[in-house]
């Protein structure tokens, strides 16, 4: 309209380039939508992505990092472009400035193709490099080619803000070392701390990275843990929970997956370390938020609904908060 008001007889000298300013300024405003404000706390969203597993990381100011990307193997379906991209988009996110890779399964690698190629990416952690082949040669060729490819290892650390964080696996490899198949013990696990608030992110690590993590005295208390391997029973030990000490235990598992994860006994002994336990097949999506001193936590779905099959709300948000020790 105000193109055309424009290009309209002017009445006044100013007439067209006040419309011709209006429509530039408006031109900007679609093109730039939706802002994306600046926070001060950090915030962490476990998205439902059914049997796999997404990670979105929102750092204090505008930063953001997203580890993994879903994916369900021999399936058609985009779970990057269909479920993880809106996520962001709906956030006013455009630019992923660390896109990880935690380890190349395709229940966390598939999704990322999408990303890489809807978002602007900064940076493209992994920790071993896999075969160049399949899904993993598919998702270096949508990288951007301004975006940094970082090998991560042990002993890794990087300041963002007040937020911390510190990669605590694999060992680090050579620079030339050979790519190597994905493995779930050369998992990138990945621990967050800003003030007293701690999160350890454990990908699908299982029993041997656990214990060379508890071998080697170092301090892994964590008000929130990300379970390893969708809590599988082999994964988080009473002997890593008695060292992290979690008030969360978080979950990424498909509704009725033909595994049966989470674990009975994964869930027996968070409730023995006295440990709550979120998963995205009950409760949804999880986001939960930090200023260093609580924990906000948000689900996206009430359990009672899906406990429950007559129960007809399905969309409800619980929410609690969380004192950090």
């Amino acid at each position: 309209l105000a193109l055309g008001l424009s290009l309209a007889r002017p009445r006044s000298r100013f007439q067209r380039p006040f419309f011709l300013s209006v429509s530039a300024l408006s031109l900007l405003l679609l093109a730039c939508a939706p802002f994306r404000p600046s926070s001060p706390a950090l915030r962490i969203t476990l998205i439902d992505v059914g049997q796999g597993e997404s990670i979105l990381v929102e750092f204090p100011g505008r930063r953001t990092m997203l580890i993994d990307g879903g994916g369900l193997p021999s399936s058609p379906f985009d779970v990057g472009e269909k479920v993880v991209s809106p996520v962001l988009w709906r956030k006013g996110i455009k630019r992923i400035d660390y896109l990880v890779l935690t380890h190349p399964h395709p229940d966390h690698l598939d999704g990322l193709v999408a990303m890489a190629r809807n978002f602007r990416v900064g940076e493209f952690w992994e920790g071993r490099s896999a075969p160049n082949e399949g899904t993993y040669a598919k998702l270096l060729k949508a990288l951007p080619r301004r975006a940094v490819r970082r090998r991560c290892g042990r002993g890794d650390h990087l300041d963002v803000g007040p937020v911390s964080m510190d990669i605590l696996n694999p060992p680090r490899a050579a620079d030339d070392a050979a790519p190597v198949p994905g493995e779930n013990e050369n998992s990138l696990v990945i621990r967050l701390t800003m003030g007293g608030a701690s999160f350890l992110l454990m990908g699908d690590a299982g029993p041997n990275t656990e214990k060379v993590l508890l071998d080697s005295g170092i301090d892994l208390h964590s008000a929130v843990l990300k379970a390893g391997h969708h809590g599988s029973a082999a994964s988080t030990s009473a002997d890593l929970l008695a060292a992290v000490r979690p008030r969360l235990v978080l979950v990424s598992v498909g509704e009725g997956n033909t595994y049966g994860f989470p674990s009975p006994a994964l869930l027996a002994r968070c409730g023995q370390a006295g440990a709550d336990v979120l998963r995205t097949d009950l409760d949804g999506a999880v986001e939960i938020r930090t200023d260093g001193r609580t924990l906000s936590v948000r689900t996206a779905a009430a359990r009672r609904a899906k406990e429950n099959p007559d129960f007809r709300l399905t969309r409800t948000t619980k929410s609690m908060i969380i004192a950090v020790d």
